[in-house]
């Protein structure tokens, strides 16, 4: 099992819940942990067999949970970074995906080197997002964690 493919998927499948129903939320009390299982069951049942031997559930599922129990801090994080003439809401949603997963990854894992996680966000940028991806996203984890 891969952890970058356990990454990707969890990016897909924050970015898939961008347009179903708005499942990220901001209160953990009112059902995250079973959105979370919910999220990962719509995931497996629609991957491909090949992807889905390559991945974690369990680590999917602990990112997929940080993001939901965190996502308005994660969200301020990501609004404190971007340009002034910009809101979070204007991003491109598969960017926001990535930088939600990854500023899960380096605010609630402390066994997760930093580094590692900023090349994981630039990688899935490389693969899913537009040529000045990358650079945008490594230039807004890169400043949170100088912080």
């Amino acid at each position: 099992m891969s952890r970058r493919d356990s990454r990707e998927a969890t990016v897909k499948i924050i970015f898939q819940n961008e347009f179903i129903d708005a499942r990220l939320r901001t209160d953990p009390s009112d059902g995250a942990q079973l959105a979370v299982e919910d999220m990962v069951a719509m995931f497996v049942s629609s991957a491909e067999e090949k992807e889905l031997k390559k991945i974690d559930r369990a680590f999917v599922a602990e990112i997929l949970g940080k993001v939901l129990d965190n996502i308005a801090e994660i969200d301020a994080v990501i609004a404190a970074h971007i340009d002034a003439d910009w809101n979070i809401g204007r991003l491109c949603k598969v960017d926001l995906a990535i930088l939600r997963e990854a500023l899960a990854e380096i605010k609630y894992f402390d066994d997760i080197p930093v580094s590692v996680s900023i090349n994981e966000a630039v990688e899935l940028a490389k693969k899913f997002s537009y040529p000045e991806a990358p650079a945008f996203i490594n230039g807004i984890l890169g400043s949170v964690s100088r912080e």
